[in-house]
């Protein structure tokens, strides 16, 4: 029960965050039907056919350092910029050349929504700085900063991709801002 209405909820979220930030058409990844079994069980949107490649290059570049984010939480402008750059954050990283480097952009690109530019906000380049994150955590106070690791406290099936699966404590009080009460 708490799963459907968390994804409903994060639906009604990517929505407003579409209607109010976008520029440009997004495309909606289709839900699957009894007929057709969703094969990205726990991820947070099944994965077409055509964008799976591009997936697994996006989780073995960035999910073997540190957990892989899903896309939507970042706009397509910060993914645009970072997949290029071999300087991540400090890390140097191998040039990544196409045809991944377009497979992965693909992949990113048709989950990830673009920001509006419009000067006021700068394009975020971490987690907690994105609107699109925060949007997808109403509610939330974090006690301290948010990184790719620290959300596995939360979503413990981050490993496969899965951010719908709260941790026991969050399943139990859905909705509060403090897991621990």
């Amino acid at each position: 029960m708490l799963l459907s209405l968390w994804s409903c909820f994060l639906g009604w979220g990517l929505s407003r965050i579409q209607s109010s930030m976008a520029t440009e058409p997004v495309h909606v990844a289709q839900a699957s039907s009894p007929s057709q079994p969703q094969d990205a069980v726990g991820s947070v949107d099944p994965v077409p056919p055509q964008l799976k490649q591009g997936e697994q290059l996006y989780r073995q570049r960035c999910g073997t350092c540190h957990v892989a984010l899903p896309p939507q939480v970042l706009p397509s402008q910060t993914w645009q910029t970072l997949l290029p750059e071999t300087n991540h954050y400090g890390v140097r990283l191998p040039e990544f050349r196409n045809p991944e480097l377009t497979q992965t952009w693909e992949y990113l690109s048709f989950f990830s929504r673009p920001m509006k530019e419009d000067g006021l906000r700068p394009v975020p380049y971490r987690v907690q700085r994105s609107l699109f994150f925060k949007v997808l955590h109403p509610g939330v106070e974090f006690t301290e900063s948010v990184t790719p690791e620290t959300c596995v406290q939360c979503h413990p099936g981050v490993s496969n991709l899965d951010f719908r699966q709260l941790s026991p404590e969050w399943q139990n009080d859905a909705g509060t801002s403090d897991p621990g009460r």
